[in-house]
């Protein structure tokens, strides 16, 4: 299969034309598309994210109630919407029954736009101007809600911030909580869904956003942790009672060298938070069973048997008569606890146990599972005077902070007669650069002009990215695109993709001949021209023509809908091209291209 990458305008004329992005064109394009958009990440820049709301208690009926103007709504993604100014929705075995003032109706779901009040008949009420989609769940509502993604890190630093009072910190929370939410994206993807809105995922508090919340996110907004040009596992907890976890502690397979143990000297100084928890014996042996957990009859004593390096207990047993024991994790146990007890009983496996004739005691510090960011320390080191950027390197030292994936990469040049490589593993890629040097002769005797290859010239760049989060990260190209050229430099996806594919001689053929082309191109020569010119040198056979006129072509280049019309103005381009050359010549059509089309 013969891959061809097709862009915008490149080199000096980029910004004449105020084109933002490059595109590719695939010749027999549907697996590699297929393959490339699945393993793909969510770009930070204008993802969202889809939360359902009332997950732990989900809701049987629901009102809306437009607070402007009026609510609209549908009931299918292409029907048509209606307007109300309220709707009662209502979950039932035959499907959603929808009751718009007088008229009542059934559907599978409905889909609301607007500046709109749910209220529903238990839960709390909320005032939103999101789009929701309500599905019906036989008994029970399924409220989907879609999400941009900083207004989800507002929502969630109100929810899980509401302690902080030092703009630094709270900073610094909009890091972890903007990062987890990309980095753990459909969490909840076999539901339909990415993030519900309690615990299990970040608390989301719609209702309690508060000035301070917001000016966190806008100051901080698009910057994420990286790790090896991946997102980071950016966990957090409330209290790390002096001593942070390392993410082997609670995730075994988890690598994540930036989430190291070490002490807090910040959370001792500020609130360690000591905490007791007596349990009577006979409660906590049902809560236990009730949680599928044997315990041993008659068993006297509970003891830790191991702790992980940061203290905390890790394994316990349980001890009877006659020598009888049954072994249980820390963290198991302290669940089980949670789910029966209250979660603000055992906060933590850190802590010490006493044993008495009717009851456990649990003697602690700290809140959550350590690993990670401590909330309480990072309130302290911001009030220490500590900026967000020296918290987030506290407690997630080697993930820097930056816009795309391509932060805290170590690119290294290496250069050749005529071409450079921008590289992570520039021994590794280097067969790239020989390539690269051999194709640029064929494609300047072919054309009948070289690059500039003065002394002082700046040479072509190929920069080779190690990942796919990385290339998409930084070039803001989605997973399906092989490769972008601005300038004098030819961003890559990684070598190993590309080779798999069987394109990687094709794709470099491409982007050099498109360099070509933008050094010769006259200011005013159409997009359509330059694009057709590089498609009919590059590929090797013609594609389906497709009917368009230049005015249209020029349309669909400048203004991008999606995929198919690109694919419909790119066959366009490139046939009107090879009928021009048939017509006059190559040697006409070329010059063209440096003097303006002639009409």
């Amino acid at each position: 299969m013969l891959l061809l990458e097709r862009h915008s305008a490149l080199s000096t004329q980029h910004s004449v034309l105020k084109l933002p992005f490059v595109f590719i064109r695939v010749h027999s394009w549907l697996m590699f598309l297929v393959v490339l958009f699945l393993i793909s990440t969510v770009s930070a820049q204008g993802a969202n994210l889809t939360v359902r709301l009332y997950s732990l208690h989900p809701e049987r009926r629901v009102q809306l109630t437009a607070r402007t103007g009026t609510l609209k709504w549908k009931t299918c993604e292409r029907c048509p919407f209606k307007q109300s100014e309220r709707l009662i929705v209502e979950a039932g075995t035959a499907g959603l029954s929808i009751e718009d003032l007088a008229v009542t109706q059934q559907a599978n779901e409905i889909l609301v736009e607007g500046d709109y009040r749910i209220e529903p008949s238990e839960g709390f009420k909320l005032n939103l101007t999101f789009p929701l989609r309500i599905k019906n769940g036989h008994t029970r509502l399924t409220l989907l809600l879609s999400v941009p993604l900083e207004d989800y890190v507002v929502a969630a630093l109100a929810g899980e911030s509401g302690s902080f009072e030092h703009a630094e910190s709270m900073k610094a929370m909009a890091v972890a909580v903007r990062t987890y939410a990309l980095r753990f994206k459909s969490r909840h993807a076999a539901n339909g869904f990415d993030f519900c809105d309690n615990t299990h995922c970040q608390t989301l508090n719609f209702k309690g956003i508060t000035p301070q919340a917001r000016a966190a996110a806008v100051a901080t907004r698009g910057e994420l942790l990286w790790y090896d040009s991946k997102l980071a596992a950016t966990f957090y907890h409330q209290n790390c009672g002096g001593s942070v976890a390392a993410a082997g502690e609670a995730w075994p397979d988890l690598r994540a060298p930036y989430l190291p143990k070490h002490e807090d000297p910040y959370c001792v100084r500020g609130a360690p938070l000591p905490w007791k928890a007596q349990l009577d014996r006979d409660r906590l042996r049902k809560a236990l069973r009730d949680q599928g957990l044997k315990v041993p009859d008659g068993w006297r004593q509970l003891e830790i048997v191991a702790r992980a390096p940061s203290g905390r207990a890790q394994k316990l047993a349980f001890r009877g008569a006659a020598g009888a024991e049954q072994m249980i994790s820390a963290s198991a146990l302290r669940f089980a606890i949670g789910r029966t007890f209250g979660w603000n009983e055992v906060r933590s496996d850190l802590y010490e146990i006493e044993n008495t004739s009717g009851s456990v005691i649990f003697s602690g510090r700290g809140s959550g599972h350590g690993v990670g960011l401590c909330q309480a320390g990072a309130e302290e080191m911001a009030r220490e005077g500590k900026s967000y950027r020296e918290i987030l390197a506290f407690y997630y030292p080697g993930a820097p902070l930056g816009l795309s994936a391509a932060a805290g990469l170590q690119w290294q040049r290496k250069s050749g007669q005529r071409v450079e490589l921008l590289s992570t593993q520039p021994e590794q890629e280097s067969g790239v650069l020989a390539a690269a040097e051999g194709i640029l002769p064929e494609l300047e005797a072919d054309l009948g002009w070289r690059l500039d290859s003065r002394p002082q010239s700046i040479k072509p760049t190929i920069k080779v990215y190690p990942s796919l989060d990385a290339y998409r990260n930084s070039t803001g190209q989605p997973g399906w695109v092989a490769a972008f050229t601005r300038g004098q430099t030819i961003s890559l996806q990684p070598l190993a993709v590309l080779r798999d594919k069987a394109i990687l001689e094709s794709t470099l053929r491409h982007e050099l001949t498109h360099l070509l082309i933008e050094a010769r191109a006259h200011p005013g020569t159409p997009l359509w021209f330059r694009e057709g010119l590089v498609l009919y040198f590059t590929e090797s056979r013609n594609s389906a023509p497709a009917a368009m006129t230049e005015a249209e072509m020029e349309e669909a280049l400048r203004h991008p809908e999606d995929r198919l019309s690109i694919e419909r103005a790119y066959a366009a381009a490139r046939t009107r091209v090879a009928k021009m050359i048939e017509q006059n010549g190559k040697e006409m059509v070329l010059g063209w291209l440096r003097r303006g089309i002639l009409r």
